[in-house]
């Protein structure tokens, strides 16, 4: 039986989807799976890169977390089995595991996402026994593209050619299986050492973008690298490609042994034997061709090339002898970088810039939305516009569960009284977010339904029926405390607000500081602490909004016709929107410096 060192098996995350990550067990035939010990030995499996793999739904620090999972599992799997499994890095390693009929057991990381652009984290992976990195999986990345993604950089970036040259610095080879031609072609160019392609096919024979094409065939072959042909069905046949395609239709065509090794022969042809391989993807994919169902089924395919008359020595190469060749190319590399003599790595600079990222983060208020027609309209543009990410939240949707990542705070109107919770059942929420927002400090507008909560969760009156009227515009005047307020010196002597409602607090808070009234209304607004602000008019709305309003049904007295409103309210239109404007402004600057507050307060944080 001739040994088989293989490129690609994907074990440990199939173990993660249906077993949890548990070791147990795989001594014995799993047939869920296409890989376990009885027929890993079946196989004449003498060495194996387990393939440490993370699905792209997960993105940024999710990727190095799940990364160290797989490589977790693999180490686990090997000490669970100490007389079956050999951990290995080296050449050397490798024969001495298969000498004691032990299988060699080496790592590779399945995708360049996976660093999530430090190089720290690559020399974290190579530390820990990673040994190739595919420079992406399925997803174009941010320095390089992939054979399955729309292209973005024409192949690799500069920082793309810096971690190849890292790799090579450190010993970990470059996997060019999943990657675009492009990118295949600078990798080549980049590399000084020879690379690997861990599981495709040849293109030529089969029209898939995962596949190599001939004249990177011919390159890797003549820089000494190794291309691992995968069994995937889809790879090696056009057929099966074309009714994948055309959405799997019917009874798929049938791909068997004899497929694989046209594509075998076919590298070897335009490559050279030393260019030639195996890595099945067993357990990374849902099929494998006839023939070659599991793990314990590789010696079937090396005695199709014996029969095509394929010597010895050719199967022994193309079974172990030519990975093994390139791994050791690598080796001193790696032994060097392992021992601290490889000289300073390409880079030090942190990935993750906190200043770079205190400036690039975007302050964000939630905008607690009690009626759908109610919403932020102008004030949410004006807050956008200052550089506030607006989260706009339909109570009836649901609320957050608090105000974890939110800079401000804006809980408006819509049509409610305070106590509306058998409408309203989320008010009960609101208010758990304004008593939030008090306690912070945290930047807070509380319009008209919104004010009133924030008086009554902070020991204010607000009435259970309605107040006297003011509807149309009003005039509001700043009290002296007002006048020097941040938001409400913005009415200067005095402005004209639209407004439509009641007056419904009654007595505010005993800390709060009134900042302005109106004739008829005189708790118009209401600071509590520095940032909280409750008001009972609307700087949110404008002259054009009236145009909605419809004549009451039931007439009360004080009532006037909804065209007399309109047209008063467009008389003082201009300077309404120019107070409701820098009243916004201000908001927005109290947000935004409380964004930078909290991130500056974090990164000085131990």
């Amino acid at each position: 039986m001739i040994p088989v060192i293989d490129g690609h098996n994907d074990l440990a995350w199939a173990r993660r989807e249906n077993h949890g990550y548990t070791v147990t067990g795989l001594d014995g035939v799993v047939p869920e799976l296409h890989t376990d010990l009885p027929r890993l030995a079946a196989g004449g499996v003498g060495g194996q890169f387990w393939s440490v793999w993370v699905d792209p739904e997960l993105t940024g620090a999710e990727q190095v977390t799940a990364t160290l999972e797989q490589i977790d599992f693999v180490q686990r799997f090997i000490a669970a089995y100490p007389d079956r499994l050999a951990a290995a890095r080296t050449a050397a390693d490798v024969r001495a595991a298969m000498t004691e009929g032990r299988i060699a057991s080496l790592i590779g990381v399945e995708g360049g996402a996976q660093i999530d652009g430090s190089l720290a984290v690559l020399r974290q992976y190579a530390r820990l026994g990673a040994r190739y990195m595919t420079l992406t999986w399925s997803r174009t990345i941010d320095w390089a593209d992939s054979a399955t993604d729309e292209p973005r950089h024409g192949g690799l970036t500069d920082f793309g050619r810096d971690v190849v040259r890292e790799m090579n610095r450190i010993g970990m080879l470059v996997d060019l299986s999943h990657v675009a031609s492009t990118t295949m072609r600078d990798a080549l160019a980049v590399s000084t050492r020879p690379v690997v392609v861990s599981h495709s096919c040849a293109l030529a024979l089969c029209d898939h973008p995962r596949n190599v094409p001939d004249d990177v065939l011919a390159a890797i072959g003549a820089q000494g690298g190794v291309v691992m042909v995968a069994f995937v069905p889809s790879f090696v046949s056009q057929a099966r490609r074309e009714w994948v395609l055309a959405g799997e239709h019917g009874e798929p065509p049938s791909v068997g042994i004899a497929d694989v090794a046209d594509h075998i022969e076919h590298i070897r042809d335009v490559a050279g034997v030393q260019a030639v391989g195996l890595g099945a993807d067993y357990d990374g994919t849902g099929s494998m061709p006839g023939g070659l169902e599991d793990v314990s089924r590789y010696q079937d395919l090396l005695e199709e090339l014996r029969g095509r008359g394929w010597s010895p020595q050719d199967l022994e190469a193309v079974a172990h002898g030519n990975v093994l060749r390139v791994l050791e190319a690598s080796d001193a590399d790696h032994a060097a970088f392992l021992a601290g003599t490889a000289g300073e790595p390409l880079s030090v600079a942190p990935a993750v810039d906190l200043t770079q990222r205190a400036a690039e983060r975007a302050p964000r208020a939630l905008v607690v939305v009690n009626a759908e027609p109610s919403g932020p309209r102008r004030l949410g543009r004006w807050l956008e516009e200052e550089g506030v990410v607006v989260d706009a939240v339909l109570g009836s949707d649901g609320l957050p569960a608090d105000l974890d990542g939110y800079d401000g705070l804006v809980m408006l109107g819509g049509g409610l009284m305070p106590d509306d919770d058998d409408r309203a059942p989320w008010l009960a929420q609101e208010r758990v977010l304004a008593r939030q927002a008090i306690e912070a400090d945290l930047p807070t507008l509380g319009i008209c339904l919104g004010g009133q909560l924030l008086a009554h969760v902070a020991g204010g009156e607000v009435r259970a029926s309605f107040g006297p009227k003011e509807r149309g515009a009003t005039l509001i005047t700043p009290s002296p405390h007002g006048a020097e307020d941040a938001l409400l010196s913005a009415l200067e002597d005095a402005a004209h607000m639209i407004e439509n409602h009641q007056d419904m607090i009654t007595a505010l808070p005993p800390d709060a500081v009134l900042l302005a009234s109106s004739g008829a209304v005189e708790n118009q607004a209401f600071r509590l602490g520095a940032h909280v602000r409750g008001l009972q008019f609307h700087p949110e709305v404008g002259a054009e909004d009236l145009e909605r309003w419809q004549e009451p049904t039931t007439r009360a007295e004080g009532d006037r016709p909804v065209a007399e409103l309109l047209a008063e309210a467009r008389a003082v239109d201009e300077v309404n929107t120019r107070a409701s404007r820098a009243m916004a402004a201000a908001f927005a600057a109290e947000v935004r410096a409380a964004a930078h507050a909290r991130t500056a307060g974090g990164a000085a944080s131990t």
